[in-house]
């Protein structure tokens, strides 16, 4: 990524438009030492597969989009954007955009809207302003007008989209979700003008109902109602029957797949104009009658089960003002807020009220009254509520709770009792990946005391160090270690799991991210299986299942190859520190199969979990620098055979599955998509390793068909 590019899109409709939109362009003061480049997209193609094609192609980090309708006029806009994105959690800058979307999806509709810009009237320029501030305040908005806007991440484009209004507009929800703001600054002076009097809205039915469909899957497209707002947020395959019937809808997010029973009533007590005030999270389950009210702030984190006729709010009003109207009714406390944690489950007929905070992997039971915080893993009842049972992390079984002296002393063992699991990560130099990860499994994991998160750091002279740091602001639970020297990546591997206070330990790529939800499954499977040395999260047969297995020859049988990625390896700390020499064969790549034999050997015990555990459709880093032959063939087959004794008939199975589901698969890669992989000596290793087998003259017609080479050429 270019810090210092600038790329200027510019939608081209009309010629003297586009002529005078290049002229103020070229008019502009641009700081010091900015590369600049300007692309122009036409009427050939989309709007979203050519702002597609830029993204590819150009490694500016700013992205400026402007319509050729439009014309920049403040001279220092381009200075003015970059002070602006001086905040990191900034990510889109809109000229005029409006903090709800109306069921119209014209932002123009829209009662909150902020912004200013100059429009041409009888000859000349006038302002036209919404909202009020200073030039130093800016506006988080929901949605924006796309005739310009400014972008410092790159965030894809949705293809489907053919025109520019709505898949500006999803744009904006798209870098929500990625945990950006989209804003609009309220500046003295408006920094652009329009050369038409009316402001156009191109919005194809196509582009309407995909947009409904993605964004807001609850809505019908074919209404078009301006007094009704969209929510905050929806995530696909959630079922919001009764929307129409919240109050502030603007202020309410919604999270994936989570199921909200038609007569819910969730509440915001008054417009939204920043976070939502109700965030719902994924895989969440609201039953019939509950009532959910919010005048701060009430968060419902994923795979939370709330039952039927349950009641939440963050307020509770004094009683002072006797006979008064509700408005002048005033809250106990102004800052409260009601949270409940991860896979927590609400029972019938539960009230909870007030600033409030219960935990991940609770239980309130039926007919309780909530007034005060539940810890982690507690199961509560009554009026008022109280812990009757709390989860020991010492010997992974729920006890039982007499008084508030035994609920402490059990919490005082969470903390000193070493963590169950370190989800360790292995890193050199690439922050981006990085980013995603800790972000995919801190999210799950949280400030669990049960988990410790480890970036072992080969070494990196990139930002890594800064951004462990600013995840350390929220997550406690994460440790930073960074090696004196680069040993390389394989010996990485071995460093994580030395470094790791946890009684299990996995060392996963920096690439490599556990799917919501995976973390909490394995959790649970290690506190039942607390007496495997392995455990392994695998995404094969794509069915979810917990296999229990016994020895070296039923892993390898199972698994075969699989057991060479290293994120999906979970090692009992203990059992691997009893390996006499576990960085062996560190020099061959592969040194985690010798690992993981020499602890079957010991301890024969094993568990796998099958599942859609990783995310598959995400960017990932494309191997490079070594021979996929010699590793996965020669060496993967040297380790196995100085380590264990495999029946020759099973041999030939494994010899057959490596060759069939990973060396194929991954010469049509090197062949066909660049990756970055040798191949030398290809036919060499495959004659020493599969002469002797009947599939051999299969295999060498195969690699020969796959490599484009001439199938009767000998080798």
């Amino acid at each position: 990524m270019n810090e210092k590019g600038i790329a200027i899109l510019v939608w081209k409709r009309n010629e003297e438009h586009y002529a005078n939109c290049i002229e103020g362009l070229r008019s502009l003061q641009y700081p010091a030492g900015y590369e600049v480049q300007v692309y122009t997209l036409t009427d050939q193609d989309t709007f979203t597969k050519q702002c597609s094609s830029v993204l590819a192609e150009s490694d500016a980090k700013y992205k400026i989009y402007l319509s050729d309708e439009m014309r920049i006029t403040a001279l220092t806009f381009v200075q003015d954007m970059l002070n602006i994105f001086a905040d990191g959690t900034i990510g889109m800058i809109g000229f005029f955009g409006s903090t709800e979307l109306p069921l119209s999806a014209n932002i123009m509709d829209a009662p909150h809207k902020y912004g200013s810009v100059f429009m041409p009237a009888d000859g000349a320029l006038e302002e036209m302003r919404f909202g009020e501030g200073t030039a130093d305040v800016i506006a988080d908005v929901r949605a924006i007008l796309p005739s310009l806007f400014v972008t410092q991440y790159d965030v894809p484009w949705d293809a489907n989209y053919t025109g520019q209004y709505y898949a500006v507009q999803a744009q904006c929800r798209n870098f929500t979700r990625h945990g950006y703001r989209v804003v609009v600054p309220m500046q003295g002076t408006p920094f652009c003008a329009y050369r038409s009097a009316e402001i156009s809205f191109e919005t194809e039915a196509a582009d309407r109902e995909h947009f409904f469909a993605v964004c807001a899957p609850y809505a019908d497209p074919a209404e078009c109602d301006a007094e009704k707002h969209l929510l905050y947020d929806c995530g696909e395959d959630s079922a919001v029957q009764g929307w129409r019937n919240f109050s502030h809808p603007e202020g309410i997010s919604i999270g994936a797949h989570t199921q909200i029973h038609e007569t819910v009533i969730c509440e915001s007590a008054e417009h939204n104009d920043g976070d939502p005030r109700v965030v719902i999270g994924d895989n969440c389950s609201i039953g019939a009658y509950s009532v959910i009210t919010a005048t701060t702030h009430i968060e419902i984190e994923n795979f939370v089960h709330v039952s039927e006729n349950v009641h939440i709010s963050d307020s509770i009003f004094r009683h002072r003002h006797l006979c008064s109207f509700l408005e002048m009714q005033e809250s106990t406390d102004d800052i409260s807020e009601v949270i409940i944690g991860r896979a927590t489950r609400i029972e019938e007929n539960v009230s909870i009220r007030g600033n409030v905070h219960i935990g991940r992997g609770c239980l309130v039971r039926a007919n309780s009254v909530v007034r005060s915080d539940i810890p982690d893993y507690c199961v509560a009842e009554g009026n008022p509520a109280r812990v009757i049972e709390a989860f020991s992390a010492k010997t992974g079984t729920w006890q039982s709770v007499a008084d508030e002296e035994e609920l402490r002393a059990l919490l005082r063992e969470r903390k000193e009792t070493r963590p169950i699991l370190t989800y360790g990560i292995i890193t050199y130099n690439r922050s981006k990946y990085l980013k995603k990860s800790l972000k995919s499994v801190l999210e799950q994991v949280g400030n669990d005391e049960l988990v410790e998160v480890l970036v072992s750091d080969n070494c990196s002279t990139d930002d890594t160090k800064e951004v462990v740091r600013e995840f350390q602001k929220k997550y406690k639970n994460l440790r930073y270690h960074c090696n004196e020297m680069n040993v390389g990546g394989d010996a990485n591997i071995h460093v994580a799991l030395r470094e790791g206070r946890g009684e299990y330990v996995i060392a996963a790529g920096d690439d490599d991210y556990p799917a919501d939800g995976t973390l909490n499954l394995l959790l649970t499977q290690i506190y039942r299986h607390r007496d495997c040395t392995l455990f392994y999260m695998t995404n094969l047969n794509h069915e979810e299942g917990i296999y229990e297995g016994n020895g070296y020859l039923d892993c390898l049988d199972k698994l075969s190859f699989y057991i060479t990625w290293i994120s999906g390896i979970v090692v009992r700390k203990d059992d691997y520190a009893a390996i006499v020499d576990p960085e062996k064969h560190v020099n061959l790549h592969l040194s985690q199969v010798y690992m993981q034999m020499e602890m079957l050997k010991k301890n024969p015990k094993y568990t796998v979990l099958y599942g859609p555990l990783f995310l598959l459709d995400t960017e990932t880093h494309s191997p490079s620098g070594y021979n996929l032959i010699e590793v996965f063939v020669k060496n993967y087959f040297d380790i196995l055979a100085e380590t264990v004794e495999i029946p020759p008939a099973q041999l030939s199975h494994e010899k057959k599955r490596v060759i069939e589901e990973m060396i194929y698969p991954w010469c049509w890669r090197i062949k066909n998509q660049g990756v970055e992989l040798s191949l030398d000596g290809i036919f060499d290793i495959v004659r020493e390793y599969y002469a002797g087998e009947p599939y051999y003259d299969e295999v060498v017609a195969k690699l020969k068909s796959i490599l484009g080479m001439d199938v009767s050429t000998s080798v």
